[in-house]
């Protein structure tokens, strides 16, 4: 039996993103044993995936001790392949550490010309997904290659999260769930607009009264503003919602990853930042518009998705051209409210039959 070790360990989208791997290379090795290495909080992404036969951990803050402790339980784990859908420098130490025949990984630096004995270089401006599936297609033969267009993230729930969730939107959402489901089979969804106005990162923070003023137009189309935001970034949420004013949804007691994005399925709409709430709203399938600063959109948004939508700075940080609605300025905080509330404005009309009712009753 093959044993095969994934490495990626962080951040909920990057993640989220590994899972098509995963589902391919389940079909490609169906007797493998596969597992994935994240960090801690990563954790319970996967708990459900049906591809995983096991989950190992690192700590958020992994110092030396940790990694050379995992160093050596990997190395005892004998993987015949290990695939590092990361590629940083502790990542490719551990690759290494794994003493595995074959060893898959991003190539383009010098530093991981001797970690991998198999190398694809990425593309900046792809989509992270379809970039994961073509890292693996180098280790597969043609009657096993991924299909591209194959791109579904996988995050299955539990019935208590779906329980959890239902019961969430009852004790705090308006109303009552008046929309259809973003997807067959889906949940009904409630008259709100999930804004996420918060990042642990500064660069990826479209200002607070910008955001607040694409709340209260959406209010004003009948769309309650939830204010989505994680441990730690309570004052942020605070902040925006003392310039939203009562309407806004805020101080609730904070969901888990599971259950936040079953939440999300029972909103209408999806606007803010780049993040992990993006990548939940976008795989629970509400409509989306997010606003990106110093990365290529491209990147995180699925391809050919008319649900999705983003605006984008022309920052000179993006070596590569990007396709899209973007602004002629160089820095988050100055793209304008305007720009932002015409793709918002196209994404309502275009899905008119799923807000024609709330619409009207909003004028």
């Amino acid at each position: 039996m093959i044993r095969v070790l994934v490495i990626q360990l962080r951040r909920l989208g990057d993640i989220l993103m590994t899972t098509p791997l995963l589902r391919h290379l389940r079909r490609a090795l169906p007797q493998a044993r596969i597992e994935l290495l994240c960090e801690e909080n990563g954790r319970p992404l996967l708990e459900h995936n049906p591809h995983l036969d096991g989950i190992l951990t690192l700590p958020p803050a992994a110092g030396l001790v940790d990694l050379l402790d995992t160093a050596r339980l990997l190395r005892q784990c004998r993987y015949d392949w290990v695939i590092d859908s990361q590629a940083l420098p502790k990542t490719a130490f551990l690759s290494v550490a794994t003493g595995a025949p074959v060893r898959l990984g991003f190539g383009g630096r010098w530093w991981r010309v001797p970690a991998y004995t198999v190398r694809y270089t990425r593309r900046r401006a792809d989509y992270s997904a379809l970039d994961k599936l073509r890292l693996l297609a180098r280790l597969l033969d043609a009657a096993h290659a991924p299909d591209e267009r194959d791109l579904d993230l996988d995050f299955p729930v539990g019935p208590e999260d779906r329980r959890a969730a239902e019961l969430f939107c009852r004790l705090w959402f308006p109303c009552a769930p008046s929309l259809p489901p973003a997807r067959p089979g889906g949940p009904a969804r409630w008259p709100v607009a999930a804004l996420f106005g918060v990042s642990r990162q500064p660069y990826k923070v479209w200002p607070a009264e910008h955001l607040a003023e694409i709340g209260r137009r959406l209010e004003r189309r009948g769309l309650r503003p939830f204010l989505v935001h994680g441990p730690g970034e309570e004052e942020a949420a605070r902040e925006l919602a003392r310039r939203l004013g009562p309407a806004a949804i805020h101080d609730y007691p904070l969901p888990g990853f599971a259950a936040l994005k079953e939440i999300l399925a029972r909103c209408a709409l999806f606007v803010g930042n780049d993040g992990g709430p993006k990548h939940l709203a976008a795989l629970s399938g509400i409509p989306s518009v997010a606003v990106f600063g110093q990365v290529h959109p491209e990147s995180w948004t699925r391809p050919h998705d008319p649900t999705q939508r983003w605006v984008a700075t022309a920052s000179t940080s993006r070596t590569l051209p990007t396709l899209g609605p973007c602004e002629e300025v160089e820095r988050l905080d100055l793209v304008p409210v305007g720009a932002v509330w015409r793709v918002v404005e196209r994404l309502l009309s275009d899905c008119a039959p799923l807000f024609q009712s709330e619409r009207g009753r909003g004028r």
